[in-house]
């Protein structure tokens, strides 16, 4: 009976171990089973970011040599220099500074510039002072810098006159006047953006009369 029972024992460990295989063979076998053995796909490229639209250019500033902005005004001795400040060596805030005058100073003028920057915009509108054939419709850059019934106009680079009735302002140019000036006490001199000058004398060597009637 002895023999019997250890044969019987021995007999079904021998069958657990036949029918189930060795553990860890049995679960090397599901994880075969279940494994995804097809490549993998590579992930998608990412979108290639598009590049900003270029800017559109600033307008460059435009320059009116020698223009004097009011009624009988002309560059000359006798000056009086309301509100002084720094002399540039250019019309340009940017310029190096060469020197300065005093608030009241009486100052020799030679020269002007009106600085135009950013300039006017209109639109054409129809009218029969549209003498450059401008298309109707047309936005155009207003580089003139007085009241006078011709406006000085810029369109596709080429510039032109036009009388205002052909013009729907959009925006006034943006004007900075500078003089350029002798400063007789010290003998400096530079441009200086005005703010202000007296009229008593500014218009005594024009024709026109004995003084300019306003301040600029």
């Amino acid at each position: 009976m002895r023999g019997f029972g250890w044969w019987c024992v021995t007999a079904l460990v021998l069958v657990v171990a036949g029918c189930g295989g060795r553990p860890d063979q049995r679960a090397a076998a599901a994880v075969d089973s279940t494994a995804d053995t097809s490549e993998a796909a590579p992930p998608p490229a990412p979108d290639a970011a598009e590049p900003p639209p270029p800017a559109a250019p600033e307008p460059a500033e435009y320059i009116v040599r020698g223009a004097c902005p009011f009624e009988c005004c002309k560059y000359g001795p006798g000056w009086t220099v309301l509100h002084g400040g720094v002399l540039r060596s250019e019309p340009n805030a940017d310029a190096d500074s060469v020197a300065s005058v005093a608030d009241g100073a009486t100052v020799e003028t030679d020269e002007g510039a009106m600085v135009l920057h950013p300039p006017g915009i209109a639109v054409v509108v129809p009218d029969t002072s549209n003498h450059a054939g401008l298309p109707v419709g047309d936005t155009v850059e207003v580089i003139t810098y007085t009241g006078a019934k011709v406006a000085h106009v810029r369109s596709s680079g080429q510039e032109s006159d036009v009388g205002w009735g052909a013009l729907h302002l959009i925006h006034e140019p943006v004007q900075r006047w500078w003089v350029h000036m002798t400063d007789p006490a010290s003998g400096q001199a530079g441009w200086l953006q005005m703010g202000g000058i007296s009229a008593e004398n500014v218009g005594a060597a024009n024709s026109c009369s004995g003084r300019a009637p306003a301040k600029p």
